[in-house]
């Protein structure tokens, strides 16, 4: 798995800069990038349209036992690319049995976003990976009765998302994520402005996951909703004290994980103009034995590795 208004004219340059393209970066140009970060959607207007079988199949556990083993045993070995498609293919497996396995369906929920984002190049295929990761959070969603049935009664999943319980927060997480990427890699500054609603949509996943597992994901949750009232302008809600402190509190709730700290600095450090402060958050997560570091191997590889480049690039980004 963001500040200031982020309908300006500088989100062109963070964009150039996200693709590899290294301008130099302004505060501003990092008050942008905060904005699209991580944080699954289409080119242009984007609507929101159901896309999963509504029959929920009864499957025997043991039907799916060894293919969820399997791809768990694989996942933890996942640091590149060709390791991660593996991975990716072996949970696909499990679905192609049972398409409604809940770990399948959250576990290529996130997977499918650091594709995107670790992995492609392409702004076309990263939004395709967006997408998919996105569906595959609404079809774990979807496994909830009381969830499916306001669904099926023609609500939307932020509108639903009153019924979903601990159970489901990864996939809330994961779609926010996804929505999150998309914005800041899939999206060009019309579009961006065009479909600026689906940043409150997160907003009612995030303040869903706020109220009944707060503490998920390491400090992943305030990670996330430091972001989303940094993105938005305030007359949309966002509120640059109420992000500040959020991000604050993801460090502490999450001291021994990498994505806070990489995040505060690859953003937020950036945005201030913070370069001591840059330096010593990349270092730490540099400096970490990725072993015992909270989170998802195959997003602590790359995390430690943007870090790397981040970095040895410093000069780039004050």
């Amino acid at each position: 798995m963001s500040a200031k208004p982020f309908m300006n004219s500088d989100v062109a340059d963070a964009d150039m800069k996200e693709m590899n393209m290294r301008p130099k970066l302004t505060a501003t140009n990092a008050a942008v990038m905060i904005a699209f970060l991580i944080a699954g959607l289409v080119s242009g207007c984007v609507s929101w349209q159901a896309d999963w079988d509504r029959s929920v199949s009864e499957v025997a556990d043991t039907q799916t036992a060894p293919l969820l083993q399997k791809a768990g045993k694989l996942s933890l070995t996942a640091g590149n690319r060709p390791d991660l498609l593996a991975t990716i293919a072996a949970y696909e497996a499990v679905l192609a049995v049972d398409a409604s396995d809940f770990t399948a369906l959250t576990n290529l929920g996130h997977l499918y976003i650091l594709l995107g984002t670790a992995y492609t190049t392409e702004r076309s295929e990263k939004i395709r990976h967006y997408q998919t990761a996105r569906r595959h959070n609404e079809r774990a969603m979807y496994t909830n009765v009381a969830f499916r049935t306001r669904m099926d009664d023609g609500q939307k999943p932020w509108e639903a998302c009153g019924v979903l319980t601990r159970r489901e927060v990864p996939a809330m997480f994961y779609w926010v994520t996804a929505v999150f990427y998309h914005f800041k890699e899939g999206m060009r500054l019309p579009e961006k402005v065009v479909n600026v609603k689906w940043m409150s949509w997160c907003g009612e996943f995030l303040q869903r996951i706020e109220t009944i597992d707060p503490n998920w994901g390491g400090g992943g949750v305030q990670f996330s909703l430091a972001i989303y009232y940094g993105a938005l302008p305030k007359s949309k809600g966002g509120d640059r004290q109420l992000s500040d402190s959020y991000l604050a509190r993801s460090v502490e709730i999450g001291p021994d994980w990498l994505l806070n700290r990489w995040g505060r600095a690859k953003y937020f450090h950036v945005r201030d103009r913070n370069r001591s402060g840059f330096e010593k958050d990349l270092n730490w997560v540099i400096a970490q034995d990725i072993d015992r570091a909270g989170g998802v191997f195959a997003w602590k590889v790359f995390i430690q590795r943007d870090a790397r480049e981040m970095l040895a690039a410093v000069d780039q980004y004050f």
